[in-house]
């Protein structure tokens, strides 16, 4: 990781820049109960990384007002879902999980390829 990638320590005995730590299971549970719930169809979860529904796939103008260039649906089953290139052409990357959203699916074989593809996303210039 580049010195200028590494974010600022809010620990006031970490005096130069050091990577943060990344949060326990536990820290995001209680992070997320105790946020106040949301009432829209897309939301930022981290930095420049949003989690949205169906809703919110489906508006190139939305997508474009927010800002979004990559797209990973983790639920791209056959059913329902359209062929990424016909709708959102090159102005959004795509990346679709062939997973059913369903309980029995297995969709871990899916999460090295899908983490990778957020990284590459957070890295892209303007990703």
């Amino acid at each position: 990781m580049a010195e200028e990638d590494m974010l600022l320590s809010a620990d006031p005995e970490c005096s130069r820049a050091c990577p943060t730590e990344t949060p326990t299971v536990k820290e995001l549970e209680e992070l997320l109960y105790t946020g106040r719930p949301s009432c829209n169809h897309v939301d930022e979860v981290w930095p420049n990384l949003f989690l949205g529904d169906h809703n919110s796939v489906h508006s190139r103008f939305d997508l474009w007002k927010v800002g979004i260039s990559h797209i990973l649906n983790a639920a791209h089953g056959t059913l329902f879902c359209h062929e990424p290139h016909d709708f959102y052409g090159a102005t959004v990357e795509y990346y679709g999980v062939p997973a059913h959203d369903l309980p029995d699916f297995d969709i871990s074989p899916y999460f090295h390829p899908a983490a990778e593809f957020i990284h590459k996303a957070l890295s892209t210039p303007g990703g």
